[in-house]
């Protein structure tokens, strides 16, 4: 797959989208070039290139829009990966850096580790004999794109829209795990708000990481043994506003709760 813009443009993009991410000023959509996903993954490589100074390396993927509903809030019609970078990963707790981010969502994930790497043809039974632990978190999406006026382009850019993953402190054996079947329900403020399966995320989290095998090496990479995969959120976005506490709570993994600083006046 090939970009159809050239090599400054990318530079450029990439250096508008990092300074975004790391000052919490979302850029305007009218501004940005008209991007496919090709583009978006090149940008994404210039844009993690340079938050890995900051954040450290990747230690895995996450995969978004995994979900119909996502793809069709979203206006996206197939699935996207980004990197996850060393420093976005969190325990379960405050988000303290959370005025930080511009308009932050949740998602409620079954993320998964790999013993041995992946390479395609990948079905899903490859990919769990290639897991060896599940762990359940709520990754914390943000849009680098003011007001989430995306196109699957500028979100692949956007590094699929990655901003944090708040892990669960529950480690199981993906075989004591049935993963379609896994069942979460997220409460916000102690509200219940949504739920969700593993089915919801292309079938199967196992069929999500088969799928991701497959677009990484359209793109001259592979998934390694130890790369952590957040395979996509079971339910649809979950707003996360300042003073928001949001839990998931899953069947047989356990639950996972983040929280928002208020926002502090200023006087």
């Amino acid at each position: 797959m090939t970009e159809s813009i050239d090599d400054e443009t990318v530079d450029g993009l990439a250096e508008r989208l990092y300074d975004a991410y790391r000052r919490g000023d979302p850029l305007d959509a009218a501004t940005l070039p008209d991007l496919d996903v090709a583009d978006g993954y090149a940008v994404q490589r210039a844009v993690a290139d340079r938050r890995e100074v900051d954040e450290g390396p990747s230690v895995g993927y996450k995969v978004g829009f995994t979900s119909a509903a996502i793809r069709e809030e979203l206006g996206v019609d197939e699935p996207a990966y980004g990197r996850v970078l060393v420093d976005s990963v969190r325990e379960e707790g405050r988000l303290d850096d959370g005025d930080d981010l511009i308009d932050p969502k949740i998602e409620p994930e079954i993320a998964v580790r790999l013993a041995t790497p992946l390479d395609p043809p990948a079905t899903p039974v490859d990919a769990l004999a290639a897991i060896d632990a599940v762990v359940p978190v709520i990754e914390v999406v943000d849009s680098r794109v003011a007001d989430w006026e995306l196109t699957a382009g500028s979100a692949v850019a956007d590094n699929a829209l990655a901003a944090r993953v708040v892990h669960g402190d529950r480690i199981a054996d993906p075989a004591a795990v049935d993963l379609p079947l896994e069942g979460v329900v997220v409460r916000r403020n102690g509200e219940r708000v949504a739920t969700g399966v593993g089915a919801d995320v292309l079938g199967s989290p196992a069929r999500v990481v088969a799928w991701l095998a497959e677009a990484l090496a359209d793109r001259g990479k592979r998934l390694a043994a130890g790369d952590l995969v957040s395979t996509g959120s079971l339910t649809e976005l979950v707003s996360l506003d300042p003073g928001d506490t949001v839990e998931a709570r899953f069947a047989s993994l356990g639950s996972v709760t983040v929280s928002r600083e208020p926002r502090h006046s200023s006087h």
